[in-house]
């Protein structure tokens, strides 16, 4: 897809959902240890970081953005996205398509600035167990890598009414050949309606790739409104 048709489908399909009745503005805030990518990589050199989201969501479709702290090995300093997605029922369980333009400032001369990634999640609920199966790609990613995907399954079993063990396991491909699998596993608990710390441990097969890829555990405080 063409950066000019990205742009097209996300700006017409913005005010409509701005205009929807049953819309509504919801965000989070997240501070912790280090902010660790959705493909379980350290976004800010194993440094404390923090990400910020804003979103106007229906019940079908939601656009909106984010922007986080990065520190990344080609001076990286920031990331900035623009989101939009629309979700749907397929049998017993719940499918979310979503497209991704990312920027990143402070890159280094000769490294792509921006991205564009297309997501898809299948999601289901099974009494206290949910499950999620998720496929990223992108054709052309920031940095020096081109084409990539991501395969991952995630499981969780609320053990009580706050708190929920979680475990995941993903594939990253990519063209370059710096390929990988990661994983991560830990609980997340709800302090009040609004606030959860979340507490992982994060692991990749890649730890010749350095310490961004080695084993460490994660902390969150994630603040939702």
């Amino acid at each position: 897809m063409s950066r000019s048709v990205f742009f097209a489908l996300m700006f017409l399909f913005a005010p409509s959902l701005a205009a929807a009745g049953d819309s509504r503005w919801a965000g989070r805030l997240l501070v912790g240890s280090e902010i660790i990518s959705a493909k379980g990589v350290s976004m800010t050199d194993r440094e404390p970081g923090a990400l910020a989201r804003l979103e106007r969501r229906g019940d079908a479709h939601y656009f909106g953005g984010h922007v986080m702290t990065e520190n990344g090995s080609d001076d990286r300093e920031a990331e900035f996205e623009i989101i939009g997605g629309v979700i749907r029922p397929v049998g017993g369980y719940v499918l979310d398509v979503s497209a991704y333009y990312k920027f990143s400032t402070g890159m280094r001369a000769g490294h792509d600035r921006d991205m564009f990634e297309y997501r898809a999640d299948l999601t289901r609920s099974f009494g206290r167990a949910a499950t999620r199966v998720r496929i990223d790609y992108s054709p052309d990613n920031g940095g020096k890598t081109d084409e990539s995907y991501w395969v991952e399954g995630q499981g969780g079993w609320r053990v009580a009414p706050t708190t929920t063990l979680l475990a995941s396991v993903g594939r990253r491909t990519v063209n370059s050949g710096r390929n990988f699998t990661a994983w991560n596993v830990g609980v997340n608990h709800r302090l009040t309606p609004n606030l959860a710390a979340d507490v992982r441990w994060y692991d990749t097969s890649a730890h010749q790739l350095g310490h961004r890829h080695q084993g460490r555990m994660a902390f969150l405080l994630v603040v939702s409104f």
